[in-house]
């Protein structure tokens, strides 16, 4: 059978398979475009269930918001070398643009509906021919929040800030304080109280031979327990871009409600 070129370059401009595979599915198609795909994609999950025993020890990540609901969808890949391949991340974005179909918010992988996972799953295993490697996806959450999404280069590191009030430039500072500083709580108040009384327990300890008045050794422990802990919390943690100020002497009025951060490794 001849082959139609007009066909077989819409074939490999939509699928990205090689020339001779797209031939071989026009042929067998008998010039059916969607039949010629078809057999692609079956080919391909039959393949990419071949390499599913391969460790992914490597992914990127991004975090999105849609004007309605925050997304974080994460990649798991075989190499850096491929991590770091654009088509590889644009992957990220297609599944992120399959996810926005998803109806209810989603806390894993195992909450999102049969046909959007079919979905995903068919795009993955193409990718997986195309890039050579086993692909999983990893971190998904999709949740009715209003947010702020940052994306550092590289798709190795991202902040998600979630807030009621809204200063897009506030937020941006936020997310990428976020992103550099890695704070583990938003303000003193989320901190567990076990972990504070250990902070405070070594700083009395340290303390235990001084010759200070006991409101002196008070004063001197509670500054131990912020100096110590302020580091993980958000709002206590020095401004990024002027280090004279802390991060809650800019947020002001504004209602922040929480933050997500996601780093490879992490």
């Amino acid at each position: 059978m001849k082959v139609d070129m007009n066909l077989l370059k819409q074939l490999r401009e939509q699928t990205k398979a090689s020339f001779w595979e797209c031939k071989k599915a026009l042929v067998e198609a008998q010039g059916d475009l969607d039949q010629a795909k078809t057999i692609l994609r079956e080919r391909w999950m039959a393949k990419a269930a071949k390499k599913a025993d391969r460790e992914t020890n490597e992914w990127a990540v991004k975090v999105y918001f849609d004007g309605s609901r925050a997304y974080i969808v994460t990649l798991h890949c075989e190499t850096d070398f491929v991590a770091k391949n654009e088509d590889f991340q644009m992957l990220v974005d297609s599944v992120y643009a399959i996810l926005q179909k998803e109806e209810s918010d989603v806390g894993s992988s195992d909450d999102l509906s049969e046909a959007i996972k079919a979905e995903i799953d068919a795009l993955v295993s193409e990718n997986i021919l195309v890039l050579g490697e086993n692909i999983l996806l990893g971190t998904v959450s999709i949740s009715t929040t209003k947010a702020y999404a940052y994306n550092h280069a590289g798709a190795k590191l991202a902040s998600l800030v979630y807030y009621e009030s809204w200063d897009e430039d506030l937020m941006k500072e936020l997310a990428l304080q976020v992103a550099a500083m890695a704070p583990t709580y938003y303000s003193f108040d989320e901190i567990p109280e076990d972990e504070v009384a250990k902070v405070k327990a070594a700083a009395v300890e340290s303390l235990k031979d001084s010759w200070k008045p006991a409101d002196i050794i008070e004063k001197i422990v509670e500054g131990k327990v912020k100096k110590e802990l302020g580091e993980s919390v958000l709002l206590e943690q020095s401004y990024i871009r002027d280090g004279s100020k802390k991060v809650k002497d800019i947020v002001g009025e504004s209602k922040i409600t929480g933050f997500t951060r996601l780093v490879l490794g992490a």
